[in-house]
């Protein structure tokens, strides 16, 4: 059991929580390749052709050049990020990859079948019997958010070793992390394929939920624990008897870790009595998880997978002239499956 850290040098400066590897479509991978090095090659054929065009530009003669008086610092600023943990987590635990032409993922629901039968003779048997197979859908839908830059500003950028698309590139990669995260969350009622709509955690109708009736940012210990064993009780009613993982409050959390779970244990947090919990198996503390809400999810392929036709990505768009603008997107068609069997079953508990 352990308590969510970044684990990936982006993840640490950006808030985002990116998976060390998530698998990808061998043809998906290569096209994304291909596009990169086709991009990067067309990228330095305009520029030799527009510093040729500007060899005859002469400027104005100074006595001192403007910049001798000050130093211009290249590391800027960036917006501070929320800590996106839940999409990240997942898809690092229970990713599927799927091929980017799939707009919909179909996982099979079995029911019960056949029955026991006892004789002394072993001459009589049992009723035959097979069991029934249904199909539930859920959409992969692509994501994406683009910038982009005119053809002089890269070409000025360039003549200072400037690497101009680096904010811009990151600022995407956020949003669409967060659409991810949101999603991964509370699903999108607007995908919806052949009926099968996208839901997340705190959305799909077969979820096991009931309602905290504590603030987690200012109760006790007993409460803090009580609340988090209502909720794998909730686990244990549709038969998923086994350790969940915890997604919770990132500020909740930090309460937890900051206060003493009771006077008669000076010296054990809350944070440290939820983790010594049989039942839990790590607690993950994001952002986008609502005040006073508990998700316990049993991490199985059976329960959850994160479907990944293509993990995010950033992309240049093909550019005819020296002239055209620089064009990116940043992309990524990856979703939250959600599954239950056949009698409604769901290893997702939700507490709010």
């Amino acid at each position: 059991m352990f308590v969510y850290n970044s684990r990936h040098p982006m993840g640490a400066e950006s808030g985002v929580d990116i998976p060390d590897r998530l698998a990808l479509a061998t043809d998906e991978q290569s096209r994304v390749i291909a596009a990169n090095r086709a991009a990067a090659a067309r990228r330095d054929t305009s520029f030799e052709e527009m510093l040729g065009n500007a060899a005859g530009v002469i400027g104005n003669a100074s006595a001192l050049p403007r910049d001798v008086w000050g130093i211009w610092d290249r590391e800027g600023i960036e917006v501070q990020r929320e800590v996106l943990a839940v999409f990240g987590d997942l898809a690092g635990s229970v990713g599927m990859p799927m091929q980017i032409g799939k707009l919909v993922h179909y996982f099979q629901q079995i029911s019960d079948s056949g029955e026991a039968h006892v004789s002394m003779d072993g001459r009589s048997k049992a009723r035959t019997d097979q069991p029934q197979i249904t199909y539930q859908g859920t959409p992969l839908p692509i994501v994406d958010s683009t910038f982009s830059f005119g053809w002089r500003q890269m070409a000025a950028a360039q003549s200072e070793g400037f690497q101009l698309d680096g904010a811009a590139r990151r600022n995407s990669m956020f949003k669409v992390a967060k659409m991810l995260e949101g999603m991964a969350i509370n699903g999108n009622s607007k995908i919806v394929v052949g009926g099968d709509q996208l839901y997340g955690l705190g959305n799909h109708p077969n979820r096991n939920t009931r309602s905290t009736t504590n603030d987690l940012s200012a109760c006790t210990g007993a409460e803090w624990l009580g609340d988090v064993n209502a909720t794998l009780k909730l686990l244990h009613g549709d038969n998923y008897r086994v350790p969940a993982t915890l997604y919770v409050n990132w500020d909740d959390w930090f309460y937890a870790t900051q206060t003493d779970f009771s006077a008669a244990y000076p010296n054990k947090t809350i944070a440290q009595r939820v983790l010594e919990n049989g039942g839990v198996r790590e607690v993950i503390p994001a952002s986008d998880v609502p005040a006073d809400t508990i998700f316990a999810v049993v991490k199985d392929r059976r329960v959850v997978q994160v479907l990944n036709a293509m993990p995010m990505a950033t992309r240049q768009q093909f550019r005819a002239n020296p002239e055209d603008d620089y064009n990116f997107v940043v992309m990524a068609a990856q979703a939250l499956e959600i599954k239950t069997d056949a009698e409604g079953n769901c290893g997702i508990a939700h507490s709010s």
